[in-house]
C-alpha cells in the first residue's frame, strides 16, 4: 500500500510538471482564436500593424478577427470564446464597460499582448490598466537612435537560442515598471541623449530598462515588448520571433497551469 502511494504521488508529480512544460514549452498558435483590435494615434501604424501581422498569424493556423474600436471588449460572448487579445492602440481612452470586460477576459485566462505604445502607452488615466500590462512609457530620450538588445534570460521558449542584437532608428522606452515580471531582455542608456535642452535635468546614463516581459493577470498571460516603433523594426529577424514565440505563450492560459513568474528581485 506504501509503494502504491509512492507511485501515486510521483504520477501526479510527473503529470503536473509535465503540464506546466508544455504550457510553456510547446505554445502554438494553431486553431486559436485572436482577436486583434487597433486604433489610437497613427504615428504607431497601427491599420499597417494588421497588414503585417494577420497574415502571419493566420499562417501559424490561428483564426483572427479585426476590430477598429474597443466595444468589441463588451461583447461576453466574444471575449468568453477568445484565446488571446492583440491590441494596437497608443494613448486614448477606455471605458469603464470596455474596461471592465477587457479584465474580466484576462482574468478568466485569455491572454493580451502588444508592442511599443499599442499596450504601453494606451489608457493613461487607467491605472488598473497600466498593472495589468506591467509597465507604462514615460518617454524615449534622444527621438530615433540606435541601441542594442541584451537577452537575459536564455531559457525561456520565448527566447531561447536568441543572441543579444542591435536596433537602428527607432525608439528607446523608458518605462515604469511592476517588478513583478518575468524579464526576458533590457536595454541599456549608454548616454545622454534629448530631443529638448529643457529636458537635461533628466539623467538616464546607465539605466538599464526592461525591455521584453511577460506577467501573470489572473488565468491571464500578458506578453510585452516595447520594441516597434516603426513596422519596420519586425524585419530584425530577432524582433519578431520573440513577438510571435510571446504572441504563441500568451495564447495558452486556458489550457495550461500558471507557471510562476514573480520573482523578488530586491531580495535575496
Amino acid at each position: 500500500m506504501k509503494n502504491f502511494r509512492q507511485l501515486l504521488i510521483i504520477t501526479i508529480l510527473f503529470y503536473s510538471v509535465s503540464t506546466i512544460s508544455q504550457g510553456s514549452k510547446d505554445a502554438s498558435l494553431k486553431d486559436k482564436k485572436i482577436i486583434y483590435v487597433f486604433g489610437g494615434w497613427k504615428g504607431h501604424s497601427p491599420k499597417q500593424s494588421v497588414d503585417v501581422f494577420v497574415p502571419k498569424l493566420r499562417a501559424a493556423g490561428a483564426e483572427v478577427t479585426v476590430y477598429d474600436n474597443l466595444d468589441v471588449y463588451t461583447d461576453k460572448d466574444i471575449m468568453d470564446n477568445t484565446d488571446l487579445i492583440i491590441q494596437i492602440w497608443t494613448m486614448g481612452k477606455i471605458t469603464k464597460a470596455q474596461f471592465d470586460g477587457l479584465e474580466s477576459a484576462i482574468i478568466s485566462g485569455t491572454g493580451f499582448s502588444g508592442w511599443h505604445g499599442g499596450i504601453g502607452d494606451a489608457f493613461r488615466d487607467n491605472l488598473r490598466y497600466q498593472f495589468m500590462v506591467g509597465g507604462q512609457f514615460i518617454f524615449h530620450p534622444g527621438g530615433k537612435i540606435d541601441y542594442g538588445i541584451n537577452i537575459i534570460d536564455r531559457t525561456d521558449p520565448i527566447t531561447k537560442d536568441i543572441s543579444d542584437f542591435n536596433l537602428k532608428h527607432t525608439e528607446q522606452y523608458y518605462m515604469l515598471i511592476d517588478p513583478n515580471t518575468k524579464v526576458l531582455a533590457v536595454s541599456k542608456f549608454v548616454k545622454e541623449r534629448y530631443e529638448k535642452p529643457e529636458k537635461k535635468e533628466i539623467r538616464v546614463t546607465g539605466s538599464v530598462m526592461p525591455v521584453v516581459w511577460k506577467k501573470n493577470y489572473g488565468k491571464g498571460r500578458i506578453f510585452y515588448s516595447s520594441i516597434g516603433h516603426f513596422m519596420t523594426d519586425f524585419d530584425v529577424p530577432e524582433v519578431l520571433k520573440m513577438q510571435m514565440r510571446g504572441f504563441a505563450w500568451a495564447s495558452e492560459g486556458k489550457y495550461h497551469e500558471k507557471e510562476e513568474l514573480i520573482n523578488p528581485i530586491y531580495m535575496k
